[in-house]
């Protein structure tokens, strides 16, 4: 008849014989999961590469023309707009720009940017309106944003970042300003 002793040091060889592969199976399911995030996060930062670069090109193509405008963002007092920089990029002979953005917060559901461009051949206050966007911004990186305008535009004086609400009681605020 086994002691008591003997019975117990039996029950402690039960619990780690049980407990090593629960804690190689826990450590070998955290280092898969860490990989296939790893290899996620490759996979996305390859893809914004692929897209930046023929963004860059196009960019390069924009400052090649005689006409080009490079402006830096100036910022409006707007806490939002305190640590973002780029500039905007605009050919009249091409009718295509490039905005370009470092440190541009990523913003909540019912909020979008939206770049609106004055022109010396239309009214002061009708500003045209070029696009809203809300970029998602995983990733950190610096972002470019093509635009084009559906309205000839010839002699643009002046370029603004707005910032818009979704709900139309709240009234759109200036975050960046361009002027060449």
């Amino acid at each position: 008849m086994p002691s008591e002793q003997s019975l117990t040091s039996m029950s402690n060889n039960d619990k780690s014989n049980w407990l090593w592969p629960v804690l190689i199976l826990a450590i070998a399911v955290t280092l898969i999961s860490g990989m296939i995030y790893a290899q996620k996060l490759m996979q996305q930062v390859e893809t914004i590469e692929q897209n930046q670069v023929s963004q860059y090109e196009s960019r390069r193509l924009m400052l090649a023309q005689t006409d080009a405008l490079n402006i830096n963002w100036m910022r409006t007092l707007n806490p939002l707009a305190k640590n973002i920089q780029g500039d905007i990029v605009w050919s009249s002979s091409m009718q295509q720009g490039m905005m370009r953005f470092a440190n541009l917060a990523a913003l909540p559901n019912g909020q979008q940017y939206h770049l609106l461009i004055y022109d010396l051949a239309s009214p002061a206050d009708k500003p045209i309106s070029i696009v809203t966007f809300s970029p998602d911004l995983n990733i950190p990186t610096e972002l470019l944003i093509p635009f084009t305008s559906n309205k000839v535009i010839k002699e643009p004086y002046k370029f603004m970042i707005m910032l818009e609400y979704e709900d139309s009681e709240i009234t759109s605020e200036p975050l960046l300003l361009a002027q060449p």
